[in-house]
């Protein structure tokens, strides 16, 4: 199969980067920027741990409705990335790495060195956009150059087009990636936007350009504040001693290798499901758990039925997955770079029933969390960083020599809201994880816009065919709903909901309701929960931007057992150990005011759900809904109706 002229993966890196764009000099006249502009010690490790056959760019694959032109599609993204700084810079290694890396500044960057145009080899059905994807998906980005490339992607069967993204991972971690899906994109109901991309090349949103540079001020700002704290010292030097226990602890549990773990070729096979995330809110709802939860459960189904296609026995009983835990502080929600760790949990591919496997993923995520071991890895990762920065590549290499996991479930919420791009809706967005470490096989989750996506990224060698794993999660996802009792018929039909569209969501809700930070303590959520006789807080911001939901059940799952801890001071106590963002639930159904209530009702209802945070514009929290604002609504049309 063929591919036009115009694609320039089929070039090596610098030559495309010298052929594709006449008039451009291939040479980079850079100037270092300030010396304290250097890679985080977590960021530089992404670059130490690279090889030839492991580049470590993450991306997304989002689907557009229609056409968008070149020129103007280049220009408007090119003054949107071009207008964050980290994406006019590139990475430069000091020499014999005696100091961390530092961005240094691509004088003669141009934007159109990034951006590109493909055909899609006909007939431009899907196999025709897997197979374009895998290729260009597959080779690393220019080291001459700042780490990213977009492709516009055309000829897709349907009048559609598609966009893929590649971002180097020292660049950007998942939560971070999403946020730039934003500047990239403007909301569907932004006429204003709207009407300027068809008339020139806008700039990202001034706000969210700011935000990104005062967030990672803050972020400086707070880590010379902790460094120059006893009390912080203190506690990090605790820290450090149960991060080498945890670590410890998973060293000496002896990693059986599964056939997706081996040595890592070139090649990249790209595949992705697609569901309905009212589904996963379902379920989440029906087992009282988190939408991680649920995810997890279905890759642990779909992997033990993709073991037994294979006609392999597992020579163990789980797998063992990699599952970063964002620790961004409120301020730093929209900071470039890494601000990640992880947990390692275990996928039983040994348990037969979908309802028991996600009962003992239930178990082993409240036991992690529990024991601090994504803290634990946080600190591990510093303790790695803060040492001499030649050893910075040793650690790194060592790393690679004992693999601790057999793959990576990596999940992101992604835009609540619709996008589009130069009047274009975005119909979907998959997202791409990167392979390292022997793992020939990831995931990466994205829920965007109602609908949730996991992505699939493998090595052909390794998972000579990832065909089959779209279609056997689904299966799971199928049998787990089913096993929950979950009713594919009461899924929300707008038809039906249209024609009782009175009253509206801003009819019942309560306004200016009560919120707390990322940063607050759990005891703190109790204890305002306790005292305003609430059941609900969202999450959010300085911005009162929504990130999560807290609820009660949360606390009381997290709390220790009465029957342990009789006096509730002393279960609050122990809550004053963990923060909101530790259990709050990222992927949510919300609202907004102008919404039918009768809709939200119904949704609340599928997913046994007691609220809706209703939301403003740009994902502020205005309001509240609750099950009594339902209940006191309808009992005063029924008092008004016996009067």
């Amino acid at each position: 199969m063929g591919f036009p002229l115009h694609d320039p993966a089929s070039l090596p890196a610098r030559e495309r980067h010298r052929t594709c764009y006449q008039g451009v000099s291939a040479s980079s006249s850079t100037t270092p920027i300030a010396a304290d502009d250097r890679l985080s010690p977590l960021d530089a490790a992404f670059l130490y741990l690279e090889r030839p056959a492991e580049p470590l760019h993450v991306g997304a694959v989002a689907i557009l409705e229609g056409t968008v032109p070149f020129d103007a599609f280049a220009d408007v993204l090119g003054r949107r990335l071009g207008a964050l700084r980290r994406y006019r810079q590139r990475p430069e290694r000091a020499l014999f790495d005696l100091r961390l890396p530092s961005w240094v500044e691509d004088r003669d960057f141009d934007p159109r060195r990034h951006i590109r145009r493909v055909d899609v080899p006909a007939p431009g059905d899907d196999d025709a956009l897997h197979a374009l994807v895998d290729r260009l998906f597959a080779p690393s980005c220019d080291p001459g150059a700042p780490l990213w490339e977009t492709y516009l992607i055309e000829g897709l069967a349907g009048g559609r087009s598609a966009i893929l993204t590649k971002v180097h991972h020292c660049m950007v971690d998942g939560m971070s990636g999403a946020k730039v899906l934003e500047v990239m994109t403007e909301s569907a109901d932004d006429d204003a936007t709207l009407a300027a991309t068809a008339a020139a090349s806008p700039a990202p949103p001034a706000g969210l350009v700011a935000t990104l540079a005062d967030g990672a001020v803050a972020g400086v700002r707070a880590a010379f504040a902790t460094a120059l704290s006893p009390r912080a010292a203190l506690a990090q030097t605790r820290d450090a001693l149960a991060a080498a226990g945890a670590i410890a602890t998973l060293g000496r549990t002896p990693l059986v290798p599964l056939p997706f773990n081996g040595t890592l070729g070139v090649g990249r096979r790209i595949r992705w499901a697609t569901f309905l995330l009212d589904d996963f809110l379902a379920m989440r709802g029906k087992a009282g758990c988190k939408v991680n939860d649920i995810v997890l459960a279905v890759i642990a189904g779909a992997l033990r039925a993709y073991l037994a296609e294979r006609g392999v026995t597992a020579p163990a009983s789980v797998v063992r997955a990699l599952v970063p835990v964002n620790v961004r502080r409120a301020d730093e929600s929209l900071t470039l770079g890494n601000r990640v760790s992880a947990m390692v949990a275990s996928l039983p591919i040994d348990e037969a029933d979908a309802l028991e496997r996600l009962r003992r993923v239930v178990t082993d995520m409240r036991g992690l969390k529990e024991s601090g071991q994504s803290r634990a890895l946080e600190v591990a990762l510093a303790v790695a960083g803060a040492a001499p920065a030649p050893a910075g590549p040793l650690v790194a290499w060592l790393a690679a020599l004992r693999p601790l996991v057999h793959t990576v479930c990596t999940n992101v919420p992604g835009p609540r809201d619709v996008r589009r791009i130069l009047g274009r809706r975005v119909l979907e967005i998959h997202p791409i994880v990167p392979l390292a470490l022997d793992m020939g096989l990831g995931f990466a989750i994205l829920s965007y816009a109602g609908g949730l996506s996991i992505g699939i990224n493998s090595d052909p060698r390794l998972v000579p065919d990832v065909e089959r794993l779209p279609r056997l999660l689904t299966a799971a996802a199928d049998e787990l709903r089913t096993r929950l009792g979950v009713d594919l018929d009461a899924r929300i039909r707008p038809a039906v909901v249209a024609r009782a569209a009175a009253p509206t969501v801003g009819d019942l809700m309560s306004r200016d309701p009560v919120t707390v930070a990322p940063y607050a303590s759990l005891a703190a959520a109790w204890t305002i929960m306790h005292d305003r006789r609430i059941r609900h807080l969202p999450v959010v911001n300085g911005s009162e931007r929504l990130l999560g939901l807290v609820t009660h059940r949360d606390l009381l799952a997290a709390a220790q057992s009465s029957l342990i801890f009789g006096r509730e001071d002393e279960r609050v106590r122990l809550l004053a150990r963990s923060t909101a963002e530790e259990i709050m639930e990222t992927h949510l159904s919300t609202a907004t005011a102008a919404e039918p209530a009768a809709a939200a009702g119904l949704r609340m209802v599928r997913h046994k759900i007691g609220c809706l945070p209703v939301l403003g514009d740009d994902d502020r929290v205005i309001g509240i809904v609750t099950e009594e604002d339902f209940l006191r609504w309808a009992a005063e049309r029924m008092a008004a109706s016996a009067a």
